[in-house]
């Protein structure tokens, strides 16, 4: 089945095993939005728009295999043997297969390049819906506008890659009569679309560590969220390894059917590691609830991986005189709002309880970033507490797809 002469089963089950996988993490991490959170962000919306794009990209990946892609040329005859022609109808399904290998060719180049694009826009939305620093935020916005323009020139020169006549890019004949044609050829673009990959992959992964670094928090508690982050360089990694596999396609002269698995195995890989990584910090909540090995030292902090974009990540607001919180909850990430005022009354001094002869803070109606934090340090800790203000009852699932 994973004979070397055939690259296709391997190829096949890589991409929808893969894809499965980057299905499930996606999936998780709507649970987590619509139960912890509430709501959906637009760099959701962005991330099912590219695991939609994967997908098609994995079913257009299977019949690029089905068309021959992946598969050795057969050997050529011995010297002095005459090579007999091919009877009308072997050469029909000949043609139909190199029509079918060019279309779906054509297709994966823009696939590819529109779902590595999208994803890096998720990410990039993501980053700016918690910068609070402005070089961090214009950093983003240059990021976002450079990602765009890059994307769409790359997928413009791939589409409009016979210029004369565009439908010449989806003939049989392209892989012969390329230069012919006038088409450009595709080695120096696939070069290009990897090294600004590559690049962009590592400037985006360590754009927000400088942010992260500043955090004044627990020790263990930055290690972490480091590391969170940093499992992002898996992805440039990729990158490398796919264009390894280009230069082991531009190399070959009578092979470049078969290397050319290499590459959509490696875009397989490549897509679905961004798109766990990108997925990776919004399972926080639920990380920390099943394994709970930082439930000492646990913090609102997990509402920073949701981005509320309105409040200075880099200080910690003391806890208010009075106010009842989790014995072992740290400090925020986030300080309230300067509206939040609540009010403040002394119990009376009748009360049967004994122990509630102090101070206290009455939260006559929460306001909706208490209670999505509430909501999330609940979930994380998978604990509640008598003392805590309950917050409001969250929005269905229905109705948070229906008016989000």
């Amino acid at each position: 089945m994973f004979a070397p002469n055939d690259l296709g089963p391997t190829v096949i089950i890589t991409a929808y095993t893969l894809t499965s996988v980057s299905t499930l993490i996606v999936g998780l991490r709507f649970y987590c939005r619509i139960w912890v959170v509430g709501k959906f962000k637009s760099y959701d919306y962005i991330m099912l728009l590219a695991l939609i794009c994967t997908w098609a990209t994995c079913v257009n990946n299977h019949l690029q295999m089905h068309y021959g892609t992946g598969q050795q040329s057969p050997p050529p005859p011995p010297p002095g043997v005459a090579i007999k022609p091919f009877p009308p109808e072997v050469l029909k399904v000949i043609r139909e297969m190199q029509l079918g290998s060019a279309r779906t060719w054509y297709a994966y180049q823009i696939l590819y390049l529109a779902d590595l694009g999208i994803i890096k826009f998720s990410v990039l939305f993501f980053y700016l819906s918690i910068a609070t620093q402005r070089t961090f935020r214009v950093l983003s916005y240059a990021s976002l506008i450079v990602t765009a323009l890059a994307t769409f020139a790359l997928i413009a020169v791939n589409a409009f890659e016979c210029p004369q006549d565009l439908s010449l890019a989806l003939r049989p004949d392209i892989f012969l009569k390329r230069k012919e044609w006038g088409c450009f050829d595709l080695a120096p673009i696939y070069y290009a679309a990897a090294a600004f990959n590559i690049f962009s992959d590592a400037f985006i992964l360590v754009l927000p560590l400088p942010l992260l670094l500043k955090l004044r928090m627990h020790t263990l508690k930055r290690v972490s969220l480091l590391l969170l982050f940093s499992i992002g360089i898996l992805v440039p990694i990729a990158s490398g390894i796919r264009l390894w596999s280009i230069f082991l396609w531009h190399g070959s002269k009578t092979e470049g059917r078969y290397y050319g698995a290499y590459v959509i195995f490696w875009s397989q890989v490549e897509v679905n590691v961004a798109i766990m990584c990108a997925s990776a910090p919004s399972l926080q909540p639920l990380v920390k609830r099943i394994f709970g090995e930082v439930a000492r030292h646990r913090s609102h902090s997990a509402y920073y991986y949701y981005g509320g974009g309105s409040h200075n990540m880099s200080e910690i607001t003391p806890p208010r005189r009075g106010t009842l919180s989790n014995p072992d909850s740290t400090m925020d990430l986030e300080s309230l709002p300067e509206t939040y005022q609540p009010d403040r009354h002394r119990v009376k001094d009748n009360i049967t309880e004994p122990h509630i002869d102090r101070d206290v803070v009455s939260v006559r109606e929460m306001t909706e970033e208490e209670v999505l934090r509430d909501r999330v340090r609940r979930f994380a800790s998978h604990r509640s507490s008598m003392q805590s203000v309950p917050p409001k009852s969250p929005a269905r699932p229905h109705d948070i797809l229906s008016h989000g």
